[in-house]
C-alpha cells in the first residue's frame, strides 16, 4: 500500500503490486493536482481502511509534477533551519540569522504550520474519511515523506500508523506542537519500519558528498517519534550504505519477500533518549532574548491509552 501511494493505477503502472483479498482501492485523492497524493485502501465491508499518503516523486530528484512542492515540504520539515546548508543554497524561508548556524525559533514555528506544507492537507484528508466512514477503523501507512506526513497526522489524533524508511520526524513533530509529541512512545500505536542501509532512514545523507546535497535536499535529521523496527543490513547483511537502498521496493523485494534472510521482523523500540537533531545550531526566541539548543521545547506529555500490541496482527 506504501508503494502503490506513488503509483497511478490508471495508467496501468507496472510499480503497482496487487495487495490481494480483502483488500480494494476505494479512493484516491490529490491525482489531479502538483501536491499530496494517495489512496485509500479498504476491506470488503469498509471496516478497515488503510490511508497511503505518497512521499517524494522520482526519488530525491523531485521530477514529475509534484517535485517542486515535494521538496519543498522535505526541507521545511526535515532540514535544521529552512534548508540553510551554507551560502550556496536557496533556503525555503529566512529564518536564520547571519551567524550560520543561529536561527529564529518562532520564526520556525511560523513557517512549518503554513497551509501550503502538506501536513495540512493530511490532516483534511483523513477527517474526510472519518467523516465518511464514522464506524470504521483507520490506519495510516506511507514511505519516506508519506511517512512522516502519516506519522504527523498520527501525533496529533492518535491514529494507528506503519511507516517506511522515513526520514526523522521527532523534530518536525515538535516545532508543530503535536499533542502526541512527547509522551511515551513505547505506548503510542506508531511503527517505523527501516533498515540501517538507507542513509535518509538513519540520517547519514548529508554533506557535501552525499546524494541528498548534490539533488538540493536538506535532510539533516535522524531522531524518529513513535517505535522504531531496524532491519541491521550493514552488519548482518554486509549491504553497503546506499541512496539507492531507499526505494521503498528495496523493503518489499530484498527483505519482505526474502523469508530465508530474514525471517522475522525487527524488534521494535522507542529512539534512545540521547539521540539530538541539530546539535550545531541555536535556536534563538525573539520573544525573550533566550536560545535554546538543538532540542525544541515541546508540548506537555499527556496520558494515552494502549495502541495494539502488534500492528501486523491488527491489519
Amino acid at each position: 500500500m506504501a508503494n502503490n501511494a506513488y503509483a497511478d493505477k490508471a495508467e496501468n503502472s507496472t510499480d503497482w503490486y496487487d495487495i490481494g483479498t480483502p483488500w480494494k482501492k476505494n479512493a484516491s485523492f490529490g491525482w489531479e493536482s502538483d501536491g499530496l497524493r494517495g489512496y485509500v485502501f479498504a476491506n470488503t465491508d469498509n471496516s478497515l481502511l488503510v490511508v497511503s499518503i505518497k512521499g517524494t516523486s522520482a526519488g530525491l530528484w523531485g521530477g514529475g509534477p509534484t517535485g517542486e512542492k515535494d521538496k519543498l515540504n522535505d526541507n521545511t520539515l526535515f532540514s535544521c533551519c529552512c534548508g540553510r546548508i551554507s551560502r550556496a543554497w536557496t533556503p525555503v524561508c529566512d529564518c536564520f540569522h547571519e551567524n550560520e548556524y543561529q536561527c529564529n525559533l518562532q520564526c520556525l514555528y511560523d513557517n512549518i504550520s503554513h497551509n501550503e506544507l502538506y501536513y495540512t492537507l493530511a490532516m483534511e484528508i483523513y477527517e474526510a474519511v472519518q467523516d465518511e466512514y464514522k464506524n470504521a477503523t483507520i490506519w495510516l501507512t506511507g514511505h519516506s515523506l508519506g511517512g512522516a506526513l502519516a506519522s504527523l497526522v498520527s501525533q496529533t489524533l492518535y491514529v494507528p500508523t506503519v511507516t517506511f524508511e522515513i526520514p526523522g520526524d521527532q523534530l518536525a513533530s515538535r516545532r508543530l506542537h503535536l499533542p502526541y509529541a512527547n509522551v511515551d512512545h513505547s505506548r503510542t500505536p506508531l511503527w517505523h519500519f527501516g533498515h540501517t542501509a538507507d542513509p535518509i532512514f538513519v540520517g547519514a545523507c548529508t554533506g557535501p558528498s552525499s546524494s541528498c546535497w548534490y539533488g538540493g535536499f536538506a535532510m539533516e535529521t535522524r531522531c524518529h517519534t513513535g517505535k522504531v523496527c531496524t532491519w541491521d543490513t550493514v552488519n548482518e547483511k554486509n549491504w553497503s550504505l546506499d541512496i539507492r537502498a531507499h526505494r521503498v521496493q528495496d523493503v518489499i523485494e530484498k527483505i519482505l519477500k526474502d523469508e530465508k534472510e530474514f525471517p522475522s521482523l525487527p524488534d521494535c523500540v522507542p529512539e534512545v533518549k540521547e539521540c539530538v537533531d541539530c546539535g550545531l545550531w541555536e535556536f534563538v526566541d525573539p520573544r525573550d532574548n533566550k536560545t535554546t539548543g538543538p532540542s525544541v521545547t515541546p508540548t506537555a506529555t499527556k496520558s494515552v491509552p494502549d495502541p495494539p500490541e502488534d500492528p501486523w496482527m491488527t491489519l
